[in-house]
């Protein structure tokens, strides 16, 4: 291996980047436009609450102890309440929760009301996700409410006269029995049985502003078209004999793969921390709580960019060919893989063939990091995909590279 040589073909790249005016425009101004344009179109969808987790209740009450339980759990922002219209079996609604389809279920027994006035013990009775936050908060907000509820319904009890649970007069309150309120504390006539499922990953979109979304897009978008247009380049030296030349001034293949890779890879790395840094600024993205996986998923496609454009360049037969494949390519890689619109919007089965895609693994680990505040532990999966994606593009673009090299 020659470093003079690969260091030459990384300072012969940023020098015509540089020469070339329009392509710097394409490289760092036109990302930033499209993400401050996309970004206003779609706008804030932090009141988009269909998108939130659902809390079922199955209620066969509706009374008003039924009603001051659930109280407390209206207009939270980690979930939304869905009354159902009908009771289910609770293994359905168990089922449910384990799938995803719901964040928690909740069943509240027939007379539930009419048990907490006339003294009677009723029991509540939870499905939840305890991984899950929304879930985490479901369970905490129905523990206080049935709390209240009890504290409630005991202070009639003690006030009251008779059996009767209707507010008493205060000339008609009884002396307050400090051993019978204690009892009735550690045996409350609500009680709230939850059971735990297993893990489910949190669904939707989990993010707030489109920015959240078109900013990291945008950057991966034109990382990956920057790289894929530059791919005549190789075909140029070729046409230009240049590769001939160096291979008499003994650079290896190797040399010529690595020099081209560290060229373009560099070139990647550059682009991408600049329009991080101007998304921060201009759109006030946080992009999670792990420094360390923003930095691997950024290398990794660069390195994977460079990679396929190396690829595109050996396999091309003209400048024009590898200018409209790889124009071609990023389009379809850009579709598919989510960066134009969400991978969680569309079907499933597109979601499957979007996340096999680097493009899809990707955007997804930012989604996960912004939205879902995932950090390095929980996106090693994507980041082994997107490892996996350059070992296989890298070895294809040494093959094809030796063997123009040997025509």
């Amino acid at each position: 291996m020659n470093p003079m040589v690969i260091m030459s073909m990384v300072r012969l790249r940023f020098t015509r980047l540089l020469r070339d005016r329009s392509g710097l425009v394409w490289l760092i101004v036109m990302p930033m436009v499209f993400s401050f344009l996309m970004g206003n179109l779609l706008g804030d969808w932090s009141d988009q609450t269909t998108n939130l987790p659902r809390l079922v209740v199955y209620a066969r009450d509706a009374g008003p102890s039924a009603e001051a339980l659930l109280t407390a759990l209206d207009g939270n922002d980690k979930f939304r309440l869905v009354r159902a219209d009908s009771i289910v079996d609770q293994e359905s609604a168990r089922l449910a929760v384990e799938d995803g389809r719901i964040t928690a279920a909740l069943f509240i027994p027939a007379r539930f009301s009419a048990a907490a006035a006339a003294g009677r013990s009723s029991e509540l009775k939870l499905y939840y996700d305890s991984d899950r936050l929304s879930s985490q908060t479901v369970r905490t907000l129905l523990e206080k409410s049935a709390l209240k509820v009890n504290a409630m319904a005991s202070a009639r009890s003690l006030v009251a006269t008779g059996a009767a649970a209707a507010a008493v007069p205060v000339d008609s309150a009884l002396a307050f029995d400090e051993s019978r309120f204690d009892r009735l504390w550690n045996e409350p006539r609500v009680t709230l049985e939850a059971v735990t499922l297993g893990r489910v990953a949190e669904g939707g979109l989990n993010l707030t502003s489109s920015s959240q979304h078109v900013g990291p897009a945008y950057i991966l978008f034109f990382v990956l078209m920057f790289m894929m247009v530059s791919a005549k380049d190789i075909v140029q030296e070729r046409e230009q004999r240049t590769l001939a030349r160096l291979m008499v001034s003994r650079a290896s293949s190797l040399d010529l793969v690595l020099g081209f890779f560290a060229g373009g890879m560099a070139i990647g790395l550059v682009q991408s921390t600049i329009l991080l840094v101007l998304n921060s600024l201009a759109f006030g993205l946080d992009y999670g709580d792990s420094p360390v996986g923003l930095i691997l998923v950024i290398v990794l496609f660069a390195a994977i960019s460079s990679a396929a454009s190396i690829l595109l360049g050996s396999l091309a037969r003209s400048g024009a060919q590898a200018d409209g494949l790889g124009t071609a390519l990023t389009m379809v890689l850009a579709a598919l893989g989510g960066l134009w619109w969400p991978l969680e919007i569309v079907p499933e089965f597109m979601q499957v063939i979007g996340r096999v895609l680097p493009t899809g693994q990707a955007i997804t680990i930012f989604h996960d990091m912004i939205g879902r505040g995932h950090v390095l532990a929980d996106i090693l999966p994507l980041l082994g995909g997107l490892a996996l994606w350059f070992v296989v593009l890298m070895i294809l673009a040494i093959a094809g590279l030796r063997r123009l090299i040997a025509v």
